[in-house]
């Protein structure tokens, strides 16, 4: 996990885009605070020099460069020099970003191939599989990455992005530059007219979506799309980046015979995959179904090497507030007899640690729950942990919210199946204590307005907002919430959160084995007898009941009120910061236009 940065420019790059460059690399220290390194090449004649470390003049005079790769490294395989980057091989040269975690796998076919290896690195790994299958390489990866691959005798660009956007990768285009980037920020060191992207701006205040697509808050600045790779020649005008899909999820269910066998089977080796490491790891811990499956596998892997009394576990709590999951996170302590830790981030909240918060962000928050997620991470790296596993992505998979309950029963109703939908709203108002009959008249009300959506009576100012309530099925909503209106902006908050500290963060729901079979579960598999999630409760039965059948759904939720009505002034003053032509717009949630100023403010946004 680290940061990057590359500039090409087919008219060679000045002494002041070569600080520009420099500036850039900068601005993303914190991703990298292990090392950090450069290359400068000349693609028309050849040429090459590396830089161990950014240098400190401003430009070499003996290489008249028109490309420079940059790296900021967090060391977590083979931390010895020998994963230094830009790492260079054969004829190549790449910068990534992220971890490939079947590469101790991919590295033995490699061998069985005739590739001999100098380090113990996945970074190693990548270049030597680009060499020998191209772009195939990258169905082969079980892992989070961005990557820029520099061959110098094809003289082109190999560019890679995972298959659900873990690892972040921006660019910007105009005739005669591009320029990649790990993070928006970068693009503020280099002499750039960027201007807000009205669109983004207006879909965050009206409906609190972001990262639906790859756009950015700035016109000029896009996300390279996930799942996605392309090509640039280097000896032609540059011009439109033409990208090339190798992955998509699978939604055509199935039937499976030995469905919890096989869940389970996955789940577990995507855990002892995402524990790879040569620093300390540690885990979240929520007091909820998915961080708490993640523990326990890893406990018992980690049991059956002695290594147990290791585990480490780090926790937001609010005692005495709503949200608080204090007793369930103490309960899990209890019963592993583990080491945790726990920070209270309302105690902690500063106006200045907000802002901090905000403009490492690179775009604005939509509640307060990404402010404890940034207390988590300083948590962590102050207790010298370097790696943490989290639950994101279980409850895009499994069926985990709220309104993929409703949106199944809607979809029972329009199917006809009264019978399967009166047994499963009677179960699941039974396990929540809830009032049957409301719950059946909200129900009914979606259906209605499933209706209206169909026949066109319904005006939706976005189309994400009608791509949403048009989806019937619940296979549909889970793959919207998974690659459009959910995990992204959890993705992409998590990353800079975490990345703010030098902390890499992992997610074992996200192995795409495990993705691809969830997908292709029928729905009573995820949704059964009114539980949601019914699979990951049947698959773990190391988890004490008092976690695995859990009736209350809380999230990761903050005393979110409490918070503003504390800082209210402040809260009030972000409010001046915002432009003129997004001022007095009303939201559906006040903190949207609180986050939007202070965005502005940190940014220097007029």
């Amino acid at each position: 996990m680290c940061g990057l940065s590359v500039l090409y420019n087919k008219n060679y790059i000045s002494d002041s885009a070569f600080k520009e460059f420099q500036d850039s690399l900068r601005l993303i220290s914190h991703r990298g605070p292990d090392s950090d390194g450069m290359s400068a090449h000349n693609v028309k004649e050849n040429k090459s020099r590396g830089y161990s470390k950014l240098p400190e003049v401003n430009y070499n005079s003996e290489l008249t460069a028109d490309l420079l790769l940059g790296h900021k490294r967090l060391s977590i395989l083979d931390v010895s020099e020998a994963g230094h980057q830009p790492f260079d091989y054969l004829h190549y040269s790449m910068v990534f970003n992220g971890e490939i975690y079947n590469y101790i796998e991919i590295r033995k076919e490699l061998q069985a191939l005739g590739y001999t290896f100098l380090t113990q690195t996945d970074t190693e790994v990548i270049i030597a599989a680009y060499d020998a299958w191209k772009e195939m390489c990258l169905p082969k990866f079980n892992g989070m990455f961005s990557f820029i691959i520099y061959n110098a005798k094809e003289h082109n660009l190999f560019i890679a992005n995972d298959r659900f956007g873990v690892k972040p990768l921006y660019y910007y285009k105009d005739p005669a530059r591009l320029i990649l980037t790990s993070e928006v920020k970068q693009f503020y060191a280099y002499n750039l007219n960027l201007t807000l992207n009205t669109e983004t701006v207006n879909t965050f205040l009206d409906k609190a979506y972001i990262d639906y697509d790859e756009q950015t808050f700035f016109k000029e600045v896009r996300r390279f799309p996930k799942a996605h790779f392309c090509y640039v020649d280097l000896n032609t005008d540059l011009k439109d980046l033409n990208f090339v899909s190798y992955y998509s999820l699978k939604t055509i269910q199935t039937a499976h015979s030995n469905t919890v066998e096989e869940f389970n089977a996955l789940f577990t080796d995507a855990v002892k995959l995402r524990m790879r490491s040569d620093v300390p790891i540690g885990f979240a811990s929520s007091g909820g179904l998915d961080s708490s499956s993640i523990l326990y596998k890893a406990y018992g892997l980690l049991k059956k090497e002695g290594k147990e009394l290791n585990i480490k576990t780090f926790s937001a709590i609010f005692p005495g507030l709503s949200g608080d999951e204090s007793e369930f996170i103490k309960y899990i302590e209890n019963d592993l007899k583990i080491r945790s830790f726990y920070v209270n981030p309302l105690e902690l909240f500063s106006v200045n640690d907000f802002e901090d918060h905000i403009r490492h962000q690179d775009m604005p928050v939509a509640s307060t729950s990404y402010y404890a997620e940034w207390c988590v991470a300083r948590l962590v790296r102050n207790n010298d942990v370097k790696v943490l596993l989290i639950g994101q992505g279980g409850d895009e998979l499994l069926a985990g919210y709220h309104h993929h309950f409703y949106r199944y029963c809607r979809q029972l109703i329009l199917q006809g199946k009264l019978r399967k939908y009166l047994t499963s709203l009677k179960s699941f108002c039974e396990l929540k204590s809830l009032d049957k009959n409301k719950l059946h008249k909200q129900i009914i009300n979606e259906v209605k307005y499933a209706v209206k959506i169909k026949l066109g009576l319904k005006d939706m100012h976005h189309a994400l907002e009608t791509h949403w309530n048009s989806a019937n099925k619940l296979i549909d909503l889970l793959k919207i919430d998974f690659s459009e209106t959910m995990l992204p902006t959890y993705l992409r908050s998590d990353d800079r959160d975490s990345m703010a500290f030098g902390l890499e963060t992992r997610h074992p729901f996200l192995d795409y084995r495990l993705v691809d079979f969830c997908f292709s579960l029928p729905d009573e598999v995820k949704i059964k007898d009114g539980w949601q999630k019914s699979l990951l409760r049947e698959a773990m039965t190391e988890l004490p009941d008092t976690i695995r059948y859990r009736k209350d759904k809380k999230g990761y939720t903050t005393p979110q009120q409490v918070w503003i009505e504390k800082n209210k002034m402040q809260f009030n003053e972000y409010l001046n910061h915002i432009p003129e032509q997004y001022k007095n717009k009303s939201t559906a949630d006040p903190f949207l236009n609180y986050a939007f100023g202070a965005w502005c403010k940190v940014n220097n946004i007029k």
